[in-house]
């Protein structure tokens, strides 16, 4: 058991292993507006260690997660997206999105009563090889 942020940079520092896909998918890193900057710096790092982590030869997949409402909805979901492609920029990496999804139709929604139910966004992005 490690702690992810951990496993990731000694991975990286170690220049052991490539993956061709990673899944991302972190517990709630911001429970309310108040905690956004710090879940933002969170999810910029995790997803910049993991683009890190993605063969640079060939590139690969990255499925990057969040379970927060308060990142999901800003700027009409835009904002969670914009952290992704900011760590792409980090990590020195080409991303393109292939396909943004959130809740299963099980997880009903009412935008109009409860705006916060639409807290579930998954973003499938490729990553492309790392810049010579």
């Amino acid at each position: 058991k490690d702690d992810i942020s951990s496993f990731m940079k000694d991975v990286i520092e170690a220049n052991e292993d490539e993956f061709d896909v990673i899944v991302l998918d972190p517990p709630k890193l911001a429970p309310s507006l108040s905690s956004l900057d710090k879940a933002s710096r969170k999810y910029h790092a995790l997803n910049r260690d993991a683009m890190n982590l993605i063969n640079k030869t060939s590139g690969g997949l990255l499925l990057t997660c969040t379970c927060s409402a308060a990142m999901t909805q800003k700027d009409g979901g835009q904002y969670f997206l914009n952290i992704v492609n900011g760590a792409a920029l980090s990590a020195r990496r080409r991303v393109t999105l292939l396909r943004v999804s959130g809740a299963a139709p099980c997880h009903t929604q009412s935008p109009a009563s409860f705006p916060a139910g639409a807290y579930l966004t998954a973003a499938l992005f490729h990553v492309g090889p790392a810049d010579k």
